[in-house]
């Protein structure tokens, strides 16, 4: 007798998107479902795309379950297979098992590669990114509503402005609101302020792709957040410049049309961070950047000969990089 939950779950599955925290969600939601047919202790098998040979994928899908009704296969970083490999697993979705349900996991695929639009064809492929900066709030009642509990739009934005937008911190600040709210069901500001805000450092980092975003607003008040919490302006300097020298490398590296693989091995950067650092690079000019450090430089030297008061004439050089228009 057929299970329901197997005319559910189709044969190949792409889920793909620039957030790990969702991609890893997706997958466990995939791998639950396939559990309530399949005893994974014995039928599921999984790969490394950098690695993964695709006839060896192909033959673990193909293989019959053991005790079950389906087998699962999962492959990450399937981006990162060979085209040839690739091709392999694009051929196998144009007729799988039956008996599998074989998992892909990318960052990005081409929507026109053969890979693609051989698993869009069984209406397997889902997205999963980043929300946009003005969604992170809505983004936050929801996750409050997967708890069970609701949240006002103030609270939400509370826990954005104390958090920054790392979803698994905001995940882990506001499993610590609901397990201070104890039984309530409606949350507020108030509840975030009681316990996220006291905990929740300012980043120096959020200042930097605040900068790096040409975000002027957000700067200063990361700035003011960083200053006021004990952090020196000379080691906000330091930080600064260094990440002002990693926008101008991945500029150079963009304007020579480098491949993503050869900005990693560059800028010694993992791929997310290599996403992010090109993401800004692109809102600057090389002679920007350039002009930005010569002006650190010498900002630097007034800083210390103690020319000038050192916080004024830092906002006044941050100024000067945020406005520069691109």
């Amino acid at each position: 007798m057929a299970v329901k939950g197997i005319q559910e779950l189709k044969p190949v599955y792409l889920v793909y998107g620039d957030e790990p925290l969702l991609l890893e969600r997706a997958l466990r939601r995939l791998k639950d479902r396939v559990a309530e047919v399949a005893d994974l202790d014995f039928n599921f098998d999984t790969f490394d795309g950098e690695t993964a040979d695709g006839a060896e994928v192909v033959a673990a899908a193909n293989t019959l379950p053991f005790a079950s009704e389906r087998r699962l296969v999962v492959v990450r970083n399937v981006d990162k297979m060979r085209a040839s490999e690739q091709a392999v697993l694009a051929t196998y979705a144009l007729d799988p098992a039956p008996t599998a349900c074989l998992v892909l996991v990318a960052t990005k695929l081409r929507r026109d590669s053969k890979l693609y639009k051989a698993v869009d064809a069984l209406g397997g492929t889902a997205e999963y990114r980043a929300p946009g900066r003005s969604e992170y709030p809505t983004w936050v009642v929801e996750l409050f509503g997967t708890r069970g509990r609701k949240i006002d739009r103030g609270g939400a934005e509370a826990l954005v402005a104390a958090v920054g937008r790392d979803l698994r911190r905001l995940e882990t600040e506001a499993d610590k609101v609901v397990a201070y709210a104890g039984d309530r069901l409606s949350l507020t500001r108030a509840d975030i302020e009681a316990v996220v805000e006291a905990t929740a450092a300012p980043s120096v980092f959020d200042f930097l792709n605040a900068l790096g975003s040409r975000e002027c607003g957000s700067a200063f008040a990361l700035l003011d957040a960083l200053l006021g919490s004990g952090e020196e302006l000379l080691g906000v300097h330091a930080m600064t410049v260094r990440h002002l020298r990693t926008l101008t490398s991945a500029r150079a590296l963009l304007d020579r049309g480098a491949a993503s693989g050869a900005m990693q091995r560059e800028l010694g950067m993992q791929e997310w961070q290599v996403r992010n650092a090109v993401a800004q690079a692109r809102r600057f000019g090389a002679d920007e950047l350039s002009r930005a450090l010569r002006d650190a430089a010498d900002l630097e030297a007034r800083l210390k000969s103690g020319q000038g008061e050192p916080r004024v004439i830092f906002e006044m050089w941050l100024a000067g990089v945020c406005a520069r228009s691109s």
